[in-house]
């Protein structure tokens, strides 16, 4: 079987996938062959980036946007005007998108902004094994999304929202052609035409109609309608700031996130330097708390 991370990497991302690529994290995902760099940026920006930083490139395969946007173009059919989140669906859409593209046998959706700090096995004696939010649910739109698409209510009370969500190729070829079978209309617009819209309120909006859709919500329902899976729970430290990146605690947390509310002071790229900005002060922080027993 073959088997790869896609990590889907937008511009301002890149800091946050070097540091996801670092070898404190990337050793904890178990059984996984390669790393798919699915992103705008152009391949001979980013493998010199990376090997600066000491990632191992030879294992890596690259799969362009301007692929997506050629083969797909559906996917602009996820931006609607007025929509205070502007590419946010669009950019689900484009994960889905590279999961039709991408030929893997398993296929592990990870945003870099989340990292492993405890192992987690995606595929795991024969199953496929979630990594979950224990007890928790979003919103309603999510779950309407996956009854008017698929046809059943949410399958468990636990949210695949990880950033971390493996795929079966065989069951994600299945997918596309029950929609479309389905529906009657290209997968992805069957998606998103099926998502309800509902009112925003302040300080998002005065009652303007927006779409919430969870990639991660509906693929992984659909995964546990057509066969036994496995589940762990991820306990998750969220960091505001980025201060408190290391101030986990390494015998209850098994990821760490990103929960900067404001970008510009989340971590940040110097594009003239080609250099994360106090890459090793951040890490240093994380090292030390991994040391702790």
């Amino acid at each position: 079987m073959t088997s790869a991370k896609i990590l889907y990497l937008a511009r301002y991302r890149v800091p946050h996938a070097i540091m996801s690529l670092q070898p404190e994290f990337t050793r904890h995902l178990i059984g996984v062959d390669r790393t798919c760099i699915a992103s705008p940026v152009p391949q001979e920006e980013l493998w010199p980036i990376f090997e600066k930083y000491g990632i191992d490139t030879t294992k890596f395969d690259y799969a362009p946007d301007s692929e997506i946007y050629r083969l797909y173009p559906e996917v602009n059919n996820w931006v609607f005007d007025g929509d205070y989140r502007t590419y946010w669906l669009r950019q689900q859409a484009i994960k889905f998108a590279f999961l039709d593209y991408l030929d893997y046998d398993l296929m592990i959706m990870h945003d870099c902004d989340c990292l492993l700090i405890k192992d987690y096995e995606p595929f795991k004696n024969g199953k496929l094994n979630f990594m979950v939010l224990e007890n928790e649910r979003h919103s309603w739109g999510y779950y309407e999304s996956i009854k008017n698409a698929l046809g059943f209510e949410r399958l468990t009370p636990h949210c695949f929202i990880s950033e971390f969500v493996p795929v079966l190729k065989k069951d994600f070829n299945d997918l596309v052609q029950f929609l479309e079978q389905t529906h009657k209309k290209k997968w992805l617009d069957a998606m998103i035409d099926l998502c309800p819209p509902e009112p925003t309120v302040p300080p998002w909006g005065n009652g303007e109609l927006v779409r919430w859709f969870s990639e991660y919500e509906f693929i992984g329902n659909w995964a546990m309608s057509r066969q036994d899976v496995t589940m762990e729970f991820q306990r998750r430290y969220h960091y505001d700031d980025m201060e408190k990146i290391g101030n986990f605690d390494t015998n209850y947390h098994t990821a760490v996130c990103d929960a900067v509310p404001d970008l510009s002071r989340s971590l940040q790229f110097d594009w003239d330097r080609k250099a994360v900005v106090n890459f090793e002060y951040y890490m240093d922080k994380i090292r030390e708390q991994l040391a702790k027993p």
